[in-house]
């Protein structure tokens, strides 16, 4: 067994090292080793290693249609709760918003400072944050985005403390 692909064959467990130590010890010339012979239509069981699935297995599938009604999703009522401003400086403010996200608090980003790559990486980001958790997320106003917990919206009171401190220009506050 003195190459590489024949020890990442034994590695990888497609062959088993006693038949690779075999296989080496064969003469140039000698004949192929015999077949196990099958006995009543059965296949012989093959040699090496092999590793078979757990019974309890899933294959993964897309869905392919709703055979069940989707149920609507519960009211979506305004929340108290003051919601966060964030000044994106870099791209670490990202595991701020998804803790923010993940306490169920409502985030203001504000990217007016922030250079197009760092806004477009913080955007994609905060998509899939929300795309995973369920919540969304909407434009507010140029450079701001408001990123929303899942069953979570601003009040009215929330949005108008939004826009006297600049984060939300909107208008929609009535």
């Amino acid at each position: 067994m003195s190459s590489l692909f024949s020890k990442a064959l034994v590695y990888l467990g497609l062959v088993d090292e006693d038949q690779m130590d075999a296989e080496a010890m064969d003469p140039v010339g000698a004949a192929p080793a015999e077949q196990p012979i099958q006995r009543g239509g059965v296949e012989p069981i093959p040699q090496g290693r092999r590793v078979e699935p757990p019974s309890s297995a899933r294959v993964a599938t897309r869905p392919q249609g709703h055979s069940e009604p989707v149920m609507a999703s519960p009211m979506v009522r305004p929340v108290e709760v003051q919601s966060d401003i964030l000044v994106v400086e870099e791209f670490g403010d990202a595991r701020m918003l998804a803790d923010r996200v993940r306490d169920r608090i409502p985030v203001v980003l504000d990217m007016r400072l922030a250079d197009s790559d760092l806004v477009r990486r913080v955007v994609d980001f905060s998509s899939g944050l929300i795309y995973a958790l369920d919540g969304s997320m909407r434009k507010v106003g140029d450079g701001l985005v408001v990123v929303l917990p899942p069953r979570v919206t601003l009040s009215r009171d929330e949005k108008r403390r939004l826009a006297s401190l600049g984060a939300y220009e909107l208008d929609d506050i009535d």
